[in-house]
């Protein structure tokens, strides 16, 4: 075979390869795509407590001390095993150094764990808004 041939075949075989790359690809994010569940959309709750003057993450403070205290809150929830994803979420918001708590988390007793684990972090109040999930 000359070199034209050789080459309009390595062309020929990248070709049909991208082809079956890009069909397989496709396939499998589809696949990937169904087995996502939708994202959570707390825009009507966000919404909702908003108009009720319920602490959101806008009222968080920035001084430095309040910031100190959300970060070690956090640091407390992320550290603890067994934590559900829902409960490493749950929204933190540091005013004057009391604490308030919001968000879904699985069961009660992961409410009184973040609770606990927000009072032991130094907070002169916590107000535990968590909402434990029906089982």
């Amino acid at each position: 075979m000359n070199l034209t041939k050789w080459a309009s075949v390595l062309i020929a075989t990248s070709l049909s390869l991208s082809c079956a790359h890009a069909v397989f690809a496709e396939d499998s994010n589809e696949k990937f795509a169904e087995s996502q569940q939708t994202a959570p959309d707390n825009t009507t709750k966000n919404k909702r407590d908003k108009k009720l003057h319920k602490q959101t993450a806008e009222n968080q403070s920035n001084s430095k001390s309040d910031v100190d205290l959300t970060a070690k809150v956090r640091r407390a929830i992320m550290s603890e095993k067994g934590m559900s994803t829902d409960g490493q979420n749950v929204k933190i918001v540091t005013v004057n150094g009391v604490i308030t708590l919001r968000g879904p988390v699985n069961s009660e007793a992961e409410k009184e764990l973040i609770g606990k684990l927000a009072k032991d972090s130094g907070a002169k109040a916590i107000t535990n808004q968590l909402e434990p999930k029906k089982q």
